[in-house]
């Protein structure tokens, strides 16, 4: 078993880094996510180690230090994804909210609210907190519970609203969060001394980067911006986009002086991201594969200065017609 918690926090300080290299803005609640389910596995993994009641018991806290505030991450970054509207002080109180979940949470061993009684067994050699449920144990599920329908409120509100980036990126999303649930309620029916949630909290990770890799590629997102920047600027995202005739990227290439920068390739490559051609079709034209276009497009924003398209498009027009 503390194989299993060892390789899933591996992977889970793995994906940080995957994370780093993938999201090019940094998103806070983005990191924070990834943070939270390294510190969960961290938890679990150390919890597999324990050879004392008081060693599990702490071990224990620190699971439930990533597992509480995982939701909130998920939420938040979704609400930012979905273009959710939310009022400043939103972030704050739900910080409120989950720091007395997780002291709620931390209890067990101090006070009888979470756990009245909790015991160190050891099961095919395996430590296991065998545990006698409080009254406030409840108050976890329902804290979950909450948030889950939270995240499937604002991907159903934003995807009606039409102010979601896309139909098929909010069906994403909405697998990703209906996937989780499905596993915690399956979790929660078995009864397993194996914590599932630590290994599909890394999926969920591996698929919200896929997304982000996508929607980074097409300046469809910013990550850096808050969901009320990005709502008040959909409008102008939407035109940043549209592509540049031929005469207008002859006279970006002629006018922008750090075009000359750029191989020969990249500039190839470069007249089809003016042109808003999609990477597959760019490599599709050029006879390459579209890992290929990836780099070319990552080393054309970094010596042209943009994080993605949208910056491109949006740089570019200081060049038309100089």
């Amino acid at each position: 078993m503390s194989t299993v918690y060892g390789l899933a926090m591996a992977v889970s300080l793995l994906m940080i880094g995957v994370y780093y290299y993938i999201d090019r803005k940094h998103d806070k609640w983005l990191l924070s996510l990834f943070v939270s389910v390294a510190v969960c596995d961290f938890g679990y993994f150390s919890l597999s180690l324990s050879k004392t009641l008081d060693a599990a018991l702490w071990s224990n806290r620190i699971a439930y230090l990533g597992s509480v505030f995982l939701p909130f991450f998920l939420l938040m970054m979704i609400m930012n994804l979905s273009r959710f509207h939310y009022p400043k002080h939103f972030p704050k109180i739900l910080i409120g909210i989950n720091t007395v979940m997780l002291l709620i949470a931390a209890s067990g061993g101090w006070l009888p609210i979470y756990y009245k009684n909790v015991s160190l067994d050891f099961i095919n050699g395996s430590p296991v907190l065998i545990k006698e449920y409080g009254p406030l144990h409840a108050v976890y599920k329902i804290y979950l519970f909450a948030y889950f329908a939270a995240m499937v409120a604002v991907i159903a509100y934003t995807a009606v609203k039409k102010s979601v980036i896309s139909s098929k990126h909010t069906v994403f999303l909405a697998f990703v969060v209906i996937g989780n649930i499905a596993i915690w309620f399956v979790e929660n029916m078995i009864h397993s001394s194996f914590e599932f949630l630590s290994i599909s909290y890394i999926v969920t990770e591996g698929m919200i980067l896929f997304l982000y890799s996508i929607l980074q590629d097409y300046g469809l997102i910013d990550p850096a911006q808050n969901a009320v920047t990005v709502t008040e600027q959909h409008t102008e995202t939407v035109e940043i986009i549209k592509a540049f005739s031929d005469e207008q990227i002859e006279s970006i290439m002629k006018n922008w002086g750090a075009v000359n920068s750029l191989s020969q390739r990249e500039k190839e490559v470069l007249r089809f991201l003016l042109e808003n051609k999609k990477r597959k079709v760019i490599a599709e034209t050029l006879f390459v594969t579209e890992s290929t276009i990836k780099k070319h497009t990552a080393a054309i924003y970094r010596k042209l200065e943009t994080a993605n398209r949208a910056e491109l498009f949006e740089k570019s027009k200081k060049y038309l017609n100089k």
